[in-house]
C-alpha cells in the first residue's frame, strides 16, 4: 500500500484554503488579462497621441508650404513683362526694345523692331504693313491689359517708321508715319 506522507503545514487545506487559492488565481489572471490588451495603459495612450499630434502639425506645416510655393508659381508676370511677351507674340520674337508703363495713368509706350517691311515693297504696302503690325499688337495688349492708352513706336533699326496710338474710347488705332514712309 502506498502511503501518504503528510508533512506539517504543507497541503493541509481545507475547503476555505482552497476557495481563497482560486480567488488568488482569478485576480492574477485578471491582472494579466488587463495589461495584455484588454485595456491601453494611460502612459501609452498619451504617447501615441502626442505623435499622432506631432504628425498632423508636421503635414500641415509641409502642406502650407508646398501651396506658398504652387501660388508663387501662378503668380502672373509684372505687367511690363506680360505686354511685352503680348506684343511679341505678334510681332516677333526679341522685337520689343524698350517698354516704359505707367500703372496708376494706366498709360503703355512702346518701342519695336519692325519685322514685315521687305526690301523691294511699294510705300503703300510697306505703310500698310506697319499699320497692320500696330493695329494687331495694340487690339491684343487692349484685350488683355486694363489700359487707357497705348503708343507704339515702330522702328527699322535706328530710323523711326510710325507711331501707333490708341487712347480709350477710340474707335480704332492712328497710325502716324515718319518721314521715311511718306
Amino acid at each position: 500500500m502506498l502511503k501518504i506522507r503528510r508533512e506539517s503545514g504543507a497541503g493541509a487545506a481545507g475547503p476555505r484554503a482552497v476557495r481563497a487559492a482560486q480567488r488568488r488565481a482569478l485576480s492574477r489572471s485578471a491582472k494579466l488579462i488587463r495589461t495584455q490588451g484588454r485595456t491601453i495603459p494611460w502612459k501609452h495612450a498619451a504617447i501615441y497621441a502626442a505623435l499622432v499630434l506631432a504628425a498632423a502639425i508636421i503635414v500641415g506645416v509641409w502642406d502650407h508650404a508646398y501651396e506658398a510655393r504652387q501660388a508663387a508659381l501662378l503668380k502672373p508676370p509684372p505687367p511690363q513683362v506680360l505686354a511685352k511677351n503680348l506684343v511679341e507674340d505678334v510681332v516677333g520674337a526679341n522685337t520689343v526694345k524698350s517698354v516704359t508703363m505707367d500703372q496708376r495713368a494706366a498709360t503703355l509706350e512702346m518701342t519695336v523692331q519692325d519685322v514685315l517691311i521687305k526690301p523691294g515693297q511699294s510705300l503703300s504696302e510697306r505703310r500698310k504693313n506697319v499699320t497692320t503690325e500696330g493695329i494687331l499688337a495694340i487690339q491684343l495688349l487692349q484685350s488683355k491689359l486694363p489700359l487707357k492708352a497705348v503708343t507704339l513706336h515702330i522702328v527699322d533699326g535706328t530710323r523711326a517708321l510710325a507711331t501707333v496710338t490708341s487712347k480709350l474710347g477710340d474707335k480704332a488705332p492712328t497710325t502716324h508715319f515718319a518721314s521715311a514712309l511718306q
